[in-house]
């Protein structure tokens, strides 16, 4: 009978727990005292750890069912690949064989994901132990990427080599499959707007075949999941308000060829705005003034973002009141019959706020001041919403950050918030090389080096040389943001100008200095001083060079000068929104050997649409350059084409020297240019953008128009051209090419650009 209840016993616990096993050598009874535990077989595994493990102690008094828990304990540990336990007497002999560890773990099979980019996502490393666990949770690991890839047919086998010292290689032999993309989409239930209307709204699109690096065409689940919010947004906003995406589902085809995604639709009916109605704990607030900002009449279709961007409105100007915390909650109240609804607007009670402190965080390379002076706000001031929006704007506007966050959140007391600007940084460095192409300079090569924020201080640094057959240009310069530790913006830059003309040479140097102060918002003030001399050599006689007087000897201009402008653009590097107006003049003839007074005048306008995917940008210059007491000499006139009307050369527009044929600029000038920027029919994961542009512009009259072409001719020049502008790995790449459609058989052309470079 003995003899039966232990065979009896061990099979219940090889049963239980597959590779255990216990072997009773004799028995005095179900129950028995431990005098002592053995462990054997361990290696990695100190004796000490194991008995911490294990539920039973020496002294304790146990039976067969304590055994049984104790090979449980151990097995959950997930460090043993097999245990057996056996008492001799009233000793409890533990035998284990430790789980292998990890020496190598090897993909093989793979072609289209890289070993490294697989490896990454893996929660498992060599030196591990390993478990069947580890490799069932790595292979549906390895599973979801190449899903997330829109290979749904990939296999993934898991492969275990036996190595010495109990180590053990762990392989994947994967299958990637094809790459199953999605054939057709379709909705049900719609009747308000067509199949293809509602296709253009969602971000998941059809396999197309030119579209080689698209990823909006693989089968992603969580892509649906966004394609749905986009849909109610899109019904809400055009009054559905009972809309209701019911499914959205894909299943894989027949021939496992590719995805057919279905999304089943609940429109409802269309409804007008009837009201707008308030409640306010807060007993300060005027409800009419707050009714203004919602830009929703009655009678208008309901339009959901509307609302959420007057409930935003009503957040930020209450936030101007020092609520900090305020709770303002829309109810939508819908009538089916009349198909209308009203809108009540709950606003939460709050208390006036300070701000007890503010943090910059995630800056690891910035200083902490070159965000703070940035701020129109210090510790102790009263909570203001539109202080903190403007400080956000200007701390994107430095161009160091990726991306800037700001929350608000409770300080020691109600009363008082702590402010804290998340910033993820960039790299500020650009190092770029440039190649163009014109009739006059032939080839140019370019190139600058760029620091805009240097050593996290915000100071700028620039270096550049441009070389072509015809000229050579080398400037370096310093901008200093907080100049004294003041609001007063300074920099310097040092230049050096060589010209090389069929009959004189002529060689610039200088410098220009300046300081710039924002008096109000968006507003500025910059002064200006710049000293430069210029030596002209003459090589052969020409009428236009002799009449000026400038050949032969050294010129000096001392100029100052003063800018006033207004600037909302939303990032001065790539804006995409904002306008900016300004207006200078720089007078020459303190000191020096000209005298002259020139005024410019600059405009840009930047506007998004279709939900920022396309951005129109319109940009115009104009001057004007009158001598005093004197006529105006060739350093003092404008000069026009390159980056400002493309596809002419730099200075291609206008009066040449007839011996030269080198410009001599002129004292009156316009320019300006429309552009249509936007990735629309690319992939985001291209990094292009394309742009369509027409840029315009004339200069024209000297006062020394003998020996000069075109000396009068102010007709309008114009071109029309397309450009790409690409964020490669290794940098920024743009290329314009620009054709000109009105133009003066005088001018001189330049239709290719191009310029790359890499940013550290």
């Amino acid at each position: 009978m003995l003899l039966l209840r232990k065979i009896l016993f061990s099979t219940a616990l090889l049963f239980a727990v597959g590779l255990s096993s216990v072997s009773l050598a004799q028995s005095a009874g179900d129950r028995f005292t431990v005098d002592a535990i053995l462990v054997e077989g361990n290696e990695r595994v100190t004796d000490a750890t194991i008995l911490a493990y294990l539920p039973i102690k020496t002294g304790d008094e146990i039976d067969l069912q304590a055994l049984d828990q104790a090979i449980g304990s151990l097995f959950a540990t997930n460090l043993f690949e097999n245990v057996s336990i056996s008492r001799s007497g009233n000793q409890v002999i533990i035998e284990i064989v430790e789980n292998p560890i990890i020496s190598r773990i090897n993909i093989e099979g793979n072609d289209v994901l890289t070993d490294e980019r697989l490896l990454a996502e893996l929660d498992v490393q060599p030196r591990r132990v390993y478990t069947a666990e580890v490799a069932r949770t790595a292979t549906q690991r390895l599973l979801e990427i190449y899903r997330l890839s829109g290979r749904f047919a990939a296999s993934v086998v898991p492969k275990i080599i036996r190595q010495d010292n109990n180590r053990v290689d762990l392989v994947f032999e994967v299958d990637e499959g094809p790459l199953i993309k999605i054939q057709s989409i379709r909705f049900l239930g719609n009747s308000a707007f067509s199949d293809y209307a509602l296709r253009q709204i969602i971000s998941s699109r059809v396999e197309r075949w030119w579209a080689l690096f698209s990823s909006t065409d693989k089968y992603d689940p969580g892509r649906l999941d966004y394609d749905v919010r986009l849909l109610r947004q899109f019904y809400l906003s055009r009054g559905y308000a009972d809309i209701d995406v019911v499914r959205a589902q894909g299943g894989l085809l027949s021939d496992r060829s590719g995805f057919a995604v279905t999304f089943s639709l609940k429109e409802g009916p269309r409804y007008r705005l009837k009201d707008i109605s308030f409640t306010s704990e807060i007993e300060s607030v005027d409800i009419s003034r707050l009714r203004d900002l919602i830009q929703l009449e009655e009678g208008d279709w309901y339009d959901v973002r509307a609302i959420e961007e007057g409930l935003l409105n009503i957040t930020n100007e209450l936030g101007n009141f020092g609520y900090a915390f305020v709770n303002v909650t829309p109810e939508v109240f819908t009538d089916p019959e009349t198909q209308t609804l009203n809108v009540q607007i709950n606003i939460g009670a709050a208390t006036k706020n300070f701000v007890e402190r503010i943090e910059v965080i995630n800056n690891s390379r910035t200083l902490d001041n070159v965000v703070r002076r940035e701020l129109e706000l210090v510790e102790g001031d009263a909570y203001n919403q539109l202080k903190i929006d403007r400080s956000l704007r200007k701390v994107r506007g430095l161009g160091f950050f990726r991306k800037v966050d700001v929350q608000t959140l409770p300080g020691s007391t109600d009363d008082q918030s702590i402010v804290q600007f998340d910033v993820e940084e960039q790299p500020t460095g650009d190092f770029s090389v440039g190649l163009g192409y014109s009739s006059i300079d032939k080839t140019t090569l370019t190139l600058g080096i760029k620091e805009r924020n240097f050593l996290g201080s915000g100071r700028a640094t620039n270096f550049a040389i441009s070389t072509s057959d015809t000229r050579a240009d080398y400037r370096i310069g310093l901008t200093e943001p907080y100049l004294f530790d003041r609001n007063l913006r300074g920099s310097i830059e040092l230049f050096r100008e060589q010209v090389k003309e069929t009959s004189v040479e002529v060689e610039t140097q200088g410098l220009q200095t300046s300081a710039s102060f924002n008096a109000a918002r968006d507003y500025y003030h910059r002064f200006g001083y710049g000293f430069v001399t210029k030596d002209t050599v003459q090589k052969s006689s020409t009428t236009a060079t002799s009449d000026t007087g400038d050949e032969g000897k050294t010129v000096t201009e001392s100029t100052i000068s003063y800018t006033l402008g207004r600037d909302t653009l939303n990032n001065r590097f790539d804006p995409s929104e904002g306008y900016l107006l300004e207006a200078s003049q720089d007078y020459a003839g303190i000191g020096g050997d000209v005298n002259y007074l020139r005024t410019n005048l600059r405009a840009a306008y930047y506007q998004p649409y279709f939900f920022n995917a396309l951005v129109l940008g319109v940009r115009g210059r104009a001057g004007v350059v009158e001598g005093l007491d004197e006529k105006v000499s060739q350093s003092g006139r404008f000069f026009l084409g390159g980056r400002r009307v493309r596809g002419f050369d730099g200075s291609g527009i206008g009066p040449r020297d007839t011996g030269t044929d080198s410009a001599v600029g002129g004292n009156y000038m316009y320019s300006g240019s429309i552009e249509l920027i936007s990735r629309l029919g690319l992939s985001d994961d291209l990094g292009i953008r394309w742009t369509v542009f027409s840029d315009f512009g004339s200069v024209w009259d000297t006062d020394y128009p003998n020996g000069v072409t075109g000396a009068d001719d102010d007709k309008l020049r114009q071109s029309i051209g397309v450009g790409f502008l690409w964020d490669t790995a290794i940098g920024p790449l743009t290329f314009y090419w620009a054709d000109a459609i009105s133009k003066s058989s005088h001018d001189k052309l330049k239709r290719f650009q191009f310029n790359i470079g890499t940013r550290f």
